[in-house]
This record gives C-alpha cells, sequence and structure tokens, in this order.
C-alpha cells in the first residue's frame, strides 16, 4: 500500500481523502485556521479505523460507510472550501472532484439544503466568488462531475442553482479561457440532463460537447490561443474519469416513485430504469428537465431595466440562454422533441 493510501487507513472514500486532508494541514494557516487543522487531524485518526462495509448499499453520502461517519468525516472538506484560502481550497476542490468522478459521493435525491452533500455543493459554488482563474476553473470541474455523476441525483433548485453558478461564472469570469470552459461546462450538463430526460434513466450515454462547434457564431473573440483546444480536454477529463469502485451499478426507482438511488450489481445494463412505464409519463428525471427548460426560455426572455437599458451582462446572459436550448433542441431525441408539454411550453415563450 503506498504512502498516501496509508494516510486514509483502509476504505476507498480514505484514499481520497486522506492525502487531501493531509495537505490541507501542510497549506493551511495554523493560527487562523486552528479549528480546520484539529478537525483534519481527527479525521484521519477516525479513518484508520473505518474499513468499507461489505454491503454498502445504502443512502450514506459516502461510499462504504454509514451515514453518521459520511456526514462527519465531510466536514473538514467544507470547512475547506469554505476558509477562503486560495492555498486550501486548491486540495479540498480537488478532493471534491475525485470523489464526485470516482463516485464515492452518493445519496438520495439532492434538491435542497437539508443534505450535506447541498452544503459541500453549496460552498464549492459560493468559493468561485473569489475570483481567481484557478478556483473558477477547479469550481466548474467539481460541478460538472457532480451533475455527470450517476450516484447521487441532483434536482429541483440544487440543479437550478448549480447551473446558476455556471453561468455567472462565465458572466463574470475575467479571462476568455474560463469563460470559455463555464459556458462549454454548461452545454455539456444540458446534454446529460436531457439525455437522461430521454432516456428517463440515470444510467445513460451521452456525447461530449464539441468545444470548436458550440464557438461557432459566438464568443469566437474569447479565444486566447489555445483556448478552445483547452477547454476541449478540460470537458474530456471530467466526462471520461471512471466511476470507482467497479462493478456497481446504480439506478432510480422511478416506477415505485423513490427519488433514491438503488445500487445494483451487474444488473440492467442497457435498460431503463423505467423500461416498463409510459414513455410519456414525467419521473422526476422529466420534470427536472422541464423545470431546466422553462428557466432557461425565461432567461432568455428577461428584459433590461428602465436605469440600464443597455445592460452587456444581461445581453451576454440572454444570449449564453439561447444557445444552451440551442444545444438542447440539437441533442434531443424524438421523445423531448414530439412531447407535448415541451411544446407547449416553447409556444408560450
Amino acid at each position: 500500500m503506498s504512502v498516501s493510501q496509508t494516510l486514509g487507513g483502509a476504505s476507498r472514500c480514505g484514499w481520497v481523502l486522506g492525502p487531501s486532508l493531509d495537505k490541507i494541514i501542510k497549506n493551511v494557516a495554523w493560527r487562523k485556521h486552528s479549528h480546520l487543522v484539529s478537525v483534519c487531524k481527527s479525521t484521519l485518526d477516525k479513518f484508520e479505523s473505518l474499513v468499507d462495509a461489505s454491503d454498502p448499499t445504502s443512502c450514506s453520502p459516502l461510499y462504504g460507510l454509514s451515514s453518521s461517519d459520511g456526514e462527519l468525516l465531510l466536514q473538514p472538506l467544507i470547512m475547506a472550501v469554505e476558509s477562503g484560502s486560495p492555498k486550501v481550497l486548491e486540495p479540498a476542490l480537488d478532493c471534491a472532484f475525485r470523489l464526485f468522478s470516482f463516485g464515492l459521493i452518493r445519496g438520495c435525491e439532492i434538491k435542497d439544503n437539508s443534505s450535506i452533500i447541498f452544503r459541500l455543493i453549496d460552498s464549492v459554488c459560493k468559493c468561485a466568488a473569489l475570483g481567481d482563474d484557478a478556483i473558477e476553473l477547479a469550481v466548474l470541474k467539481v460541478l460538472l462531475s457532480a451533475v455527470r455523476s450517476p450516484c447521487i441525483y441532483i434536482s429541483g433548485d440544487c440543479l437550478v442553482y448549480i447551473v446558476k453558478s455556471c453561468y455567472n461564472i462565465y458572466l463574470g469570469g475575467h479571462s476568455g479561457t474560463v469563460q470559455i470552459c463555464a459556458k462549454s461546462v454548461l452545454a455539456q450538463m444540458m446534454i446529460i440532463v436531457f439525455t437522461r430526460v430521454e432516456q428517463n434513466s440515470m444510467l445513460v450515454d451521452f456525447k461530449n460537447v464539441s468545444v470548436s462547434e458550440l464557438l461557432e457564431f459566438a464568443d469566437r473573440n474569447l479565444n486566447e490561443g489555445s483556448s478552445i483546444h483547452f477547454a476541449q480536454n478540460f470537458i474530456n477529463e471530467i466526462v471520461e474519469s471512471k466511476d470507482s469502485p467497479p462493478d456497481v451499478k446504480l439506478s432510480l426507482d422511478l416506477q415505485n416513485g423513490c427519488n433514491c438511488l438503488e445500487e445494483k450489481a451487474d444488473e440492467g445494463h442497457g435498460k431503463s430504469v423505467d423500461e416498463a412505464a409510459d414513455l410519456s409519463g414525467y419521473s422526476q428525471i422529466r420534470e427536472d428537465g422541464f423545470m431546466l427548460y422553462k428557466n432557461l426560455c425565461k432567461l432568455s426572455m428577461k428584459l433590461s431595466s428602465q436605469e440600464n437599458p443597455d445592460d452587456q451582462i444581461l445581453l451576454r446572459g440572454k444570449i449564453l440562454s439561447l444557445e444552451l436550448l440551442n444545444v438542447i433542441m440539437g441533442n434531443a431525441g424524438p421523445i423531448w422533441r414530439t412531447n407535448e408539454r415541451q411544446v407547449l411550453t416553447r409556444r408560450e415563450f
């Protein structure tokens, strides 16, 4: 076992969290953040006594651990993200990205602040306000990896919050590269969400967004040399991350009206979770798709104030909304294209 793994004990989550917490301790200003140091050290000690459960099928926030342990062990990560220190944020955000992309953060429907996973997402979104390019890119990585993960179901207000946070990074980004990455992340989120809407399933194959096609008619002026190439690699790295641990499949029990994710090993390959249901039915996955679509329609129609009729930020936001709606319709399947509710919504605007 490597030195980095021994820092987190024998559990899979510990292998990711342990080295990150150790780096946070080394990077943090001890006098200013003494409580964070103390919590990180006690968490590392806790990991030494933990192993993965033999049957890790639960809505615990961390794979293989009990709900109480999972919530306790995520606390120092949230504290680190809330610290406001770039040296602390770098390992904390990278840790959050890997926990989401490896499928180690899991749980039921995440839609409001009652969940510790929502608290983590909320703290990640808020730290983008620091205005640092590297931090903004790290935030985008975490948010896309969270939406991409089939191991948690981000729904309702939480999904809208994530999309709005990416909007704000796009509209407020200081560099063209950050803005291109933010737009690409939003487009990739639309592809993921509406592929799931079409198939009524969390377990879907989706295509990677083409950054060069996305910027074909707008924002070409943001390209800073190799920005488009950088953004494409940025997207590919996130969406092509491999889930870990292997041989674990998750599904959303839509037929029974349960919004909790269920793990299934080696079952349901290539099948829709709601295969037996009427495809015109409005599952939670589809409700979220309609909600997101309607929000984008509203944003695209937002009017400027009399005090600031030439609001350029508002204009860019409206253009972005229209571009994302174009991404949705360009990648839509027959169910979404012909759905009466979607057609009526489009006519409404």
